[in-house]
């Protein structure tokens, strides 16, 4: 009878233990976010005693989903404009105000005192060292934002490591899980410890790349990106590549073969990198752009001892496609004058045909497709004789040289001839192209501005996207807090309970001894 009475009363005892060390772990987590509070169920059984029947854990598996997916969502965010913030630091027009612009409106104000006194040596030297600087300019940006980019394939490679290291992680608990569970079925199933440090990984891992989770009855998740290529199924994970040298993001399966999968992130901190990639490419894509213009259009009217060489003013698209608009062109020399005509459907490509048959311009004049930095098309007619000249009805024909260089901002400089050029100008033309530079003020500026402009619009609406969805995901962690958080008070009461029921069977062993000593002592 005493053997019996002893078994259920120390069971009790050990029960009561167990569930006041699952309360005191709670208590211990109650500031973790990733912890789920839990309740250990103590149930009667015939025909007397208790036993620990389960540990529940109050766990929304779906509000924890949901706060990923919009921490995935804000951390996406976050790299974006943490980046874009280092393309501001670029530019000084988002610190001091000043900047492109400022290199911009010297070189063209430089040009236009020169055209107003073009025999001015200071207003030479102004042009020359004005144009050299804007060149310096344009090419330190576009170095530093070169190097801005190099630097985001360590930041990738960084979040890939990551993101391989947390999917081994969490196919290693799945593993623990198991053996956790068939390890204590029979007494509880107190192995739900190992949930909270699989949400942890999980949170960690959303921070880096959005994911799709399926839980099984045991706990054991099965995680995928957005698009369903598996990182962790069971025991086992799956890894990301990242190709610096192609700057492409790399799914990796059992079989070695590789599927790229940048195109399907869809958050995380891999998403914002990525998405700033992209945006650096355009920024300097736009920069390229200015130095491009530049290269295209800025030209110096020169006499006829420097250059023999006369340029089409009118840069087209396509030259194959109607010009629009209609003119004439002569060609003054000894055997001429010669003029040809050109209507409104005539293309760039038929007027340098046009020219290049003219049995009477043979061997005097020729004439060339230019095809243009920027992306358009002109057109170059070179004499044979510098004293020939040629003549445009719309004024779109000039002797003149570029005074920019190159195809692209990398190898752009300014005319090596330039200083030659400066001392042979054509003064007659120097009215003309100071209305010609004004245009190419003009462009040059609004290129130049909507980069800018292109820079910190992006930063402004990335910065509202990113509070509003910061509040919406404090706000999920907050109802995500309320639905599995320890209540600190409420487990203190629980703990009250257990110690007056743990005391209460404490004096019932001591009474058992105590009549069994008697009944021994009346032997």
């Amino acid at each position: 009878m005493f053997g019996a009475t002893f078994g259920i009363v120390a069971q009790g005892l050990e029960i009561l233990r167990k569930s006041a060390d699952i309360r005191n772990r709670n208590i211990i987590n109650a500031s973790n976010p990733d912890y789920a509070q839990e309740d250990p169920l103590v149930k009667s059984f015939a025909p007397v005693g208790i036993k620990l029947d389960d540990i529940i854990r109050s766990q929304n598996f779906y509000y924890m989903e949901l706060r990923n997916q919009k921490l995935s969502l804000v951390s996406s965010l976050d790299a974006t404009i943490k980046g874009n913030s280092q393309v501001e630091n670029l530019f000084q027009e988002f610190t001091q105000g000043l900047g492109g612009i400022e290199y911009i409106n010297r070189f063209f104000s430089a040009y236009q005192d020169l055209m107003k006194e073009p025999s001015n040596e200071g207003a030479r030297s102004e042009l020359l060292s004005s144009a050299q600087s804007l060149v310096s300019y344009l090419k330190d940006r576009k170095k530093d934002m070169d190097r801005l980019l190099a630097s985001t394939d360590y930041d990738m490679k960084q979040y890939v490591n990551k993101i391989n290291t947390l999917s081994k992680k969490i196919a290693q608990i799945n593993q623990e899980i198991l053996i956790g569970y068939a390890q204590t079925y029979a007494r509880g199933k107190d192995y739900k410890n190992l949930l909270d440090e699989r949400d942890k990984y999980l949170r960690e891992l959303s921070e880096l790349i959005s994911v799709r989770l399926q839980e099984d009855e045991i706990g054991r998740v099965r995680v995928e990106t957005d698009k369903g290529f598996l990182l962790v199924e069971e025991g086992y994970s799956w890894e990301l590549k990242y190709d610096s040298g192609n700057r492409k993001i790399l799914w990796k399966s059992k079989d070695g073969s590789e599927v790229e999968i940048g195109g399907f992130v869809s958050g995380g901190r891999l998403k914002g990198l990525i998405d700033f990639q992209a945006q650096l490419r355009d920024y300097i894509g736009k920069l390229k752009g200015v130095a491009k213009g530049l290269i295209s259009g800025v030209k110096i009217p020169l006499n006829s001892q420097t250059t023999n060489s006369w340029y089409w003013f009118k840069h087209i698209e396509d030259p194959n496609t109607p010009i629009g608009f209609s003119g004439s062109i002569s060609f003054n020399f000894p055997g001429g004058p010669i003029t040809l005509n050109y209507s409104p459907t005539d293309s760039l490509s038929n007027i340098i045909n046009t020219i290049n048959s003219n049995p009477s311009l043979v061997g005097s004049f020729s004439a060339s497709l230019i095809s243009n930095p920027d992306g358009t098309y002109t057109m170059v007619i070179i004499s044979s004789d510098p004293e020939f000249s040629v003549e445009d009805s719309n004024n779109l024909i000039h002797r003149s040289e570029p005074l920019f260089v190159g195809e692209d901002i990398e190898n752009m400089y300014v005319n090596p001839n330039t200083h030659n050029y400066l001392q042979n100008l054509d003064y007659e033309k120097a009215d003309e192209f100071m209305k010609f530079s004004r245009d190419w003020w003009n462009t040059a500026k609004r290129l130049y501005e909507d980069l800018v402009d292109h820079v910190a619009s992006k930063q402004r609406d990335l910065r509202t996207k990113y509070e509003i969805e910061s509040a919406l995901l404090n706000s999920l962690n907050a109802r995500l807090q309320e639905m599995q958080g320890v209540s600190v008070d409420n487990e203190f009461i629980e703990l009250m309970k257990i110690q007056r029921g743990y005391e209460a069977l404490a004096r019932t062993v001591r009474a058992m001894d105590e009549l069994l000593q008697t009944t021994l002592n009346m032997v």
